[in-house]
């Protein structure tokens, strides 16, 4: 990707002429009884034509809800400063990713020499390589709101930012990274919900519900502000199907050229999303909504932003890692029913580029749900939990007819998967054990406790056969990790045979264990250490500790994220940074942050 000139003029407005709605064609999917119903997806031509819709099809009942969004004053710096970093960056650790080259917004990067990090709703860069000179170099003041992630994309620094009922995107030249320059600034009604980067362009996607810009037959036009000017969203931005639906959110779609400064935008009349996976070619929003989740795609060719497609499948998705495109097939993973019911069944679907349903699987693990889904290739692996952990190693190389290949049943369960290489797998997750046959008459149904943080490394050589290889249980019941419910808190280099894991330990005391003749089922342990644990892992001896390291025992000493630069280990919490070396897990030094 090539620089554009710093000095070309900054585009600080996009005016887009008021035209007659246009339609899309939509076909949507019912895959439990695969009637395919077309739709037409159109713009609004008018202001009273968008509020007789809302009037006809809103989602939420008329209630007196009092809200306030407060203006926003954007600064705009016009001057460019320059700064000579001719030394090569040593290697470093990027933020853990779903799909490769498709960035995600972090607390935490790195480009190799600068740590650029959020603490405290605040926006630090630390010069960070080579470790001696390691000191925080600015502060990033931000005209509103509280910092929520970021990017960092060669000198460009973007800066996701919440208001109020609002959200902030600020771009940084960080050219000069002790005096940070705002060069464009772009708010928009509604919450966060994620965001992604493909080479020099932003993608964001914020979701409005209804009740805040309509309510009792009166319409309140949502927002776009760019370098502190208001632009009503027009009608010809917002689309709609061309059916009598309920709708509860208008969710927006914002793209942004970090170089030419060029913004686009779109909105659509959709449920409410709460889930997005991003492909090199396209976004797909999530919503469920009565048991069904809908999958909107929106294609995306740099800064341009088309509706595709829609469609429904039965059930609910856990998160990301349950949706995958691959090879032009979207595959969804997702649970019916109800675990405590005993109704609860486990699914994967698999769509073409239309979002036509062309293969399924459905029934697995009756009983229980899907605690972790990871997409490899021609590969699914699904891990669902009740009592026992099966996972299942499932063959998608036929989209139309996948099976499963595989199942391995152990104790515990793993809430993210995370590949080794081609033929093994990492999982992160809680150790388990049985209930006691009066704990289970009690409670009227077969289960088992969680215990302490897992981590197991699965062998699927032959997916028939998949094999736990290494295993290491921390701490008892009440040991936690962020990784168990965020991914880029997991640092693995398997080159480096590295493994760093952020935890909070709770262990039960040895006497206690040995009244109860060690089952301490539903008991949990008192909190010891809060810190990293890090671990050489290879196939050859598996999961080996190697040692751990602490910023303290107060909440705000927890470790979130970690990453390296040339030989040093680096942690970040609330309170600092702390320097050790990769190899002896010696402290070097640490940058207090507050």
């Amino acid at each position: 990707m090539s620089r554009k000139d710093d000095t070309k003029t900054i585009i600080t407005m996009l005016l887009i002429p008021l035209v007659l709605a246009t339609s899309i064609c939509v076909i949507a999917v019912v895959p439990s009884d695969e009637t395919i119903y077309q739709y037409n997806l159109e713009t609004f031509s008018s202001y009273e034509e968008l509020l007789h819709f809302l009037e006809k099809n809103n989602k939420y009942i008329k209630e007196n809800i009092t809200f306030y969004l407060p203006e926003i004053g954007w600064v705009r710096t016009s001057s460019i400063m320059k700064e000579s970093r001719n030394e090569p960056s040593p290697d470093f650790s990027r933020t853990n990713i779903q799909v490769e080259g498709v960035d995600e917004p972090d607390m935490v990067k790195t480009d190799g020499r600068f740590i650029y990090l959020i603490s405290g709703g605040k926006v630090y860069i630390v010069e960070a390589y080579p470790p001696e000179d390691a000191k925080i170099l600015s502060n990033i003041p931000l005209e509103e709101g509280c910092a929520r992630n970021l990017f960092i994309n060669d000198d460009r620094l973007v800066v996701f930012a919440t208001s109020g009922y609002k959200v902030i995107v600020y771009l940084y030249d960080v050219t000069r990274r002790s005096e940070p320059i705002l060069i464009k600034s772009l708010g928009i009604d509604g919450d966060y919900i994620d965001a992604r980067m493909i080479g020099s362009h932003v993608y964001l996607v914020a979701s409005d519900p209804i009740w805040r810009f309509y309510r009792d037959g009166h319409l309140k036009i949502p927002v776009i502000r760019i370098d502190g000017r208001d632009t009503k969203i027009k009608p010809n931005e917002v689309y709609h199907f061309n059916v009598s639906e309920p709708v509860d959110t208008m969710t927006h779609v914002v793209s942004l050229d970090i170089y030419s400064l060029r913004i686009r935008h779109k909105s659509f009349l959709i449920g409410r999303s709460h889930t997005i996976y991003v492909s090199r070619k396209n976004i797909y929003i999530v919503s469920t909504s009565r048991a069904t989740t809908t999958i909107h795609k929106i294609g995306i060719d740099e800064e341009e932003i088309d509706y595709m497609a829609s469609a429904e499948v039965p059930g609910y998705i856990l998160n990301q890692f349950s949706i995958d495109e691959y090879k032009g097939f979207l595959r969804i993973a997702t649970t019916t029913g109800s675990i405590w019911g005993g109704n609860s069944k486990n699914n994967i679907y698999i769509l073409d580029e239309n979002l036509h349903q062309v293969g399924k699987i459905e029934g697995l693990a009756p009983g229980e749900k899907i605690y972790s889904a990871r997409f490899v290739g021609d590969r699914a692996y699904l891990v669902t939990f009740k009592k026992v952990d099966p996972f299942f190693v499932i063959d998608l190389s036929d989209p139309r007819n996948p099976k499963v290949l595989g199942e391995l049943k152990i104790p515990g369960f793993s809430n993210y998967l995370h590949p080794y290489d081609e033929d093994h797998v990492i999982g992160i997750g809680k150790d388990t054990v049985e209930a006691l046959p009066e704990e289970k008459e009690r409670r009227g149904i077969d289960f088992a406790w969680y215990q302490g943080l897992k981590i197991a490394l699965f062998d699927v050589t032959d997916p028939t056969n998949p094999k736990e290889i290494s295993k290491v249980i921390i701490g008892d019941r009440g040991t936690s990790s962020p990784v168990l419910y965020n991914h880029k808190a997991f640092l693995f280099d398997r080159e480096k045979e590295l493994l760093v894991i952020p935890v909070s330990v709770c262990q039960i005391d040895e006497e206690i264990k040995e009244r109860l003749n060690g089952y301490t089922g539903s008991i949990y342990g008192e909190l010891v250490f809060r810190g990293v644990y890090v671990y050489n892992i290879n196939l050859d001896d598996g999961i080996v500790y190697k040692g751990r390291i602490t910023h303290g025992q107060g909440w705000d000493h927890s470790i979130k994220r970690s990453l390296y630069i040339g030989d040093i280990l680096y942690t970040i919490s609330e309170r600092m940074i702390k320097l050790n070396r990769l190899d002896t897990l010696d402290a070097v030094g640490e940058i207090m942050l507050s």
